[in-house]
C-alpha cells in the first residue's frame, strides 16, 4: 500500500547558499502545534577528545572496484545486497558480485541515486527487501524526492514492487542534494526514513512538507494511528519529528529501542540526536554551525521547544552510516555506535547509555569517505567507502 497525497501545495526554491534566514521564509509553511522538547537549554559541546584506536583492527578488501556503493545489508553468511549511488543493487554472494534487474528509475545526480537498502525485520520469513531512492517526477526529470519502496527477490530480478512512501507532485524539488534516506525499524515493527531538506531551509519548519523531516510507517506503507500529526491538517501524517536538516544516520539500538540519528550541520554542527515522536529539532533556527562562506546562518543554537542534540561535532566530521555493532569479534564494542564519517573519512565508535552520550573512539582513518557500516554474521565490520567495501576484524587475529 502507498501513502502519497493529492493536494497540491505551491513552494519556492531557495539555494542551498543562503546565508540568511530572512531569505528563507515561507509565508505559508503550516507550522507544527508547539511542543516542550527534551533537553532545549543544554548548551551541547563539540566532541574534544576521540581516542585513536585503529591499531585495534586488521583491514581487509573484502569488494573492490565498485563505484559509490551507498547501501549495504548481509542476506545469510557471505551474502549481501550493495546500493550503488548510480541505480544499480548488486548482489554478493561468496566472490561473486551479480547486478539485479528491474530496479526502478533513479535521479542519479550530485548526492541523488539508489541510497539505502534494508531487510524486514522478520528475514528471511518475511523476504521483503526495503529501499529508498530520488526518485525522478516523472522519467528523466530533475526534480526527485526521495522514495521508500518494497520488493521481494527472484533470481536476479526485483518483483512484486511496491509503493511505500511517495511524496505529492508539488512537493518534488529541483535541487541534487539533501535527500536523507536511510531506514530502519523498531522492535515493533514501524519502519523509519529519514528526508533531508532538499536545500530549502524554511521547509524542515513545516509540517505540510516532507522533507527535513524524520518519518514513521507501517511495513505495509500505511500510518501508524499514534503517529505525532496523523489529525493535524495538511500535514504529512507519516511525519514523527521535524526540524532535520539532513540525517544521513538512522539506527534504532536493538537494546533499547531509542532511535538515534546522525545529521549532516552546515559548517560546523553536525548533530548526534535521540529522534522522539514530535518532536522539533530546530533546523535552521537553531544550529552550531555557520553558512558555508563563513557567514552567520542564525545567532541562537537554542530555542524554547526545540530540542538540542546529544553531541555535536564543530568541525564536521560529515556524518553518514548509523549503525550499533553486535558481534563476537569485538565482545568489548556491543552496544556502542559505528558513525561514519566522509569528509573525515573515518568510522567512530560512540558509548551510550540508554539515550545519553558517553565517549567515542575511532578505528578507522583515511581509507576512503565511509557511507555506510554494518556488522556481518561473522562479527568482523563491514565499511562501503568511495570505491569499496573493506572488513574490519581484530588486529591480533
Amino acid at each position: 500500500m502507498m501513502f502519497t497525497f493529492t493536494r497540491p501545495k505551491s513552494f519556492f526554491f531557495v539555494a542551498l547558499a543562503c546565508t540568511a534566514l530572512t531569505a528563507c521564509g515561507n509565508a505559508t509553511a503550516q507550522k507544527a502545534p508547539v511542543e516542550t522538547a527534551v533537553n532545549e537549554t543544554v548548551d551541547v559541546a563539540p566532541v574534544a577528545e576521540v581516542k585513536d584506536m585503529t591499531g585495534s583492527v586488521k583491514i581487509e578488501t573484502w569488494i573492490d572496484d565498485m563505484d559509490q556503493p551507498w547501501g549495504l545489508v548481509f542476506t545469510a553468511e557471505n551474502t549481501a545486497l550493495i546500493t550503488q549511488k548510480s541505480g544499480e543493487l548488486f548482489l554478493y554472494q561468496n566472490g561473486t558480485l551479480t547486478s539485479i534487474s528491474n530496479v526502478p528509475e533513479v535521479n542519479d545526480a550530485r548526492q541523488g541515486g539508489l541510497l539505502d537498502v534494508a531487510l524486514d525485520p522478520n528475514w528471511p520469513n518475511e523476504d521483503w527487501i526495503y529501499l529508498s531512492l530520488s526518485d525522478p517526477k516523472t522519467s528523466g526529470s530533475s526534480e526527485a524526492m526521495t522514495k521508500i519502496i518494497r520488493a521481494k527477490l527472484e533470481g536476479t530480478k526485483l518483483t512484486n514492487i511496491e509503493t511505500l512512501f511517495q511524496a505529492k507532485a508539488a512537493d518534488y524539488v529541483d535541487a541534487g542534494f539533501h535527500y536523507g534516506s536511510r531506514i530502519t525499524f523498531d522492535a515493533a515493527g514501524h519502519l523509519y526514513f529519514s528526508i533531508g531538506d532538499r536545500g530549502i531551509m524554511s521547509d524542515a519548519q513545516d509540517i505540510s512538507k516532507p522533507n527535513g523531516k524524520i518519518h514513521r510507517i507501517n511495513r505495509d506503507g500505511t500510518i501508524p494511528a499514534d503517529n505525532p500529526f496523523v489529525d493535524t491538517a495538511d500535514a504529512y501524517a507519516t511525519i514523527y519529528s521535524y526540524g532535520n536538516r539532513n540525517p544521513q544516520g538512522l539506527i534504532v539500538h536493538p537494546d533499547t529501542d531509542v532511535l538515534w540519528s546522525t545529521e549532516h550541520g552546515p559548517k560546523g554542527g553536525d548533530e548526534l540526536n535521540v529522534i522522539r515522536s514530535g518532536i522539533n529539532y530546530g533546523w535552521p533556527e537553531i544550529s552550531y554551525g555557520i553558512n558555508y562562506n563563513g557567514s552567520v546562518l542564525t545567532e541562537f543554537t537554542q530555542k524554547p521547544g526545540m530540542a538540542q542534540p546529544i553531541s555535536q561535532w564543530t568541525p564536521s566530521i560529515a556524518v553518514s552510516g548509523l549503525e550499533v555493532y553486535k558481534g563476537d569479534l569485538f565482545p568489548a564494542w556491543n552496544g556502542r555506535l559505528m558513525v561514519g564519517a566522509l569528509a573525515f573519512e573515518e568510522l567512530r565508535l560512540v558509548t551510550v547509555d540508554g539515550d545519553k552520550y558517553g565517549s567515542e573512539i575511532m578505528i578507522l582513518q583515511q581509507e576512503g569517505r565511509i557511507r555506510d557500516v554494518t556488522t556481518g554474521p561473522d562479527g568482523a565490520i563491514y565499511v562501503a567507502t568511495s570505491d569499496q567495501i573493506l572488513r574490519l576484524s581484530p588486529a591480533d587475529k
